[in-house]
């Protein structure tokens, strides 16, 4: 791209932030009993009655705890959906980077941590299809969840892009280049996922993860 600043990275820097990992929900780590108690009794509660069905009270109950302390930690049983989710995010995205790490080639990291993500969410559909329809009716209910999601996502695949640039893996890009990738494979990894929870062909897709990583990495490799 004419004019366009081209960029120069240091490995190590990107290549422990990767290592690191920034964490969706910010007390996933070193998280207060009581709050985690009222997340694991809404799960439960959320899981067989259902969001709609299920009340403060009712989650109260269910942890032998007083209202007081669940508006302690939590306003509105929305909130505690919200923790909830962005909790299973957490573990998600963690457990795919570990795997990730394993991995030295830019394109098999990518390849790793899709294929781990994908098959995290295929392989607990059962659970994540309660909330289906309750979602597809009250899709403001997850918007704050996914606004959270698409910031942690494209600072992470930004990250994974200058790590590749420095290897010699990836062609030189432009910053807004590295931000539009970004936000497009942001933008496409949402969509395979949306189609895997809402639809019912989820083992059509689980042979062919690696091959969907690959097919959207491509592009932006020193291959082409």
């Amino acid at each position: 791209m004419v004019g366009s600043k081209r960029i120069v990275v240091n490995l190590n820097i990107y290549k422990n932030r990767l290592k690191m990992s920034n964490s969706l929900s910010e007390t996933s780590v070193g998280l207060d009993p009581v709050r985690k108690e009222i997340l694991t009794g809404a799960r439960e509660l959320f899981i067989h009655f259902g969001f709609k069905k299920t009340t403060m009270e009712d989650i109260a109950k269910k942890i032998g705890r007083s209202k007081s302390s669940l508006y302690y930690y939590f306003k509105t049983k929305e909130e505690i959906f919200e923790a909830m989710a962005l909790e299973d995010m957490d573990f998600q995205h963690r457990n795919a980077v570990e795997t990730m790490n394993r991995e030295e080639a830019v394109q098999d990291r990518f390849r790793s941590f899709v294929v781990s993500l994908f098959t995290h969410l295929i392989s607990n559909k059962q659970e994540y299809s309660v909330f289906k329809a309750e979602l597809m009716e009250n899709p403001f209910l997850i918007m704050n969840i996914t606004e959270k999601r698409n910031a942690y996502m494209e600072v992470f695949l930004k990250d994974l892009v200058l790590y590749g640039i420095r290897r010699g893996e990836i062609r030189e890009l432009s910053h807004e280049e590295i931000d539009i990738w970004a936000k497009a494979i942001n933008v496409s990894l949402k969509g395979i996922g949306s189609r895997l929870f809402l639809g019912n062909d989820q083992e059509k897709f689980k042979d062919h993860l690696g091959f969907i990583a690959d097919a959207l990495f491509m592009g932006i490799t020193t291959k082409i």
